[in-house]
């Protein structure tokens, strides 16, 4: 049985040594006539956010877009600084974002 060198350093495709997949993912409901602070001090970012319902939702970035996100749809932007979803229905809503970083070449 033969193994691999301890010392053998594993690389992916031409991403320069970045991990595979997305940087973050994750959930967060919304509680009704509330808003959700996905973050503050957020670094320049793709931001992908989809809209699980049942009502619409409102997305704010500071440096970004703002809009309106309907039940079901699924929206991409750039962002960097806070981000914000709000949420003026009478129902809990549920989103679901991938946050990925922007690399920019120096």
């Amino acid at each position: 049985m033969s193994k691999a060198p301890k010392n053998v350093k594993k690389t992916t495709g031409n991403r320069g040594g970045a991990p595979d997949g997305p940087i973050g993912h994750w959930t967060q409901l919304i509680k009704p006539k509330g808003a959700a602070l996905l973050a503050e001090t957020l670094g320049r970012v793709h931001l992908i956010v989809k809209n699980h319902g049942p009502n619409g939702v409102f997305l704010v970035a500071a440096h970004g877009d703002a809009m309106d996100l309907p039940a079901g749809a699924v929206r991409a932007t750039y962002a960097y600084g806070m981000v914000r979803v709000e949420n003026e229905s009478e129902d809990p809503v549920l989103i679901e974002f991938d946050i990925q970083p922007i690399h920019i070449k120096p």
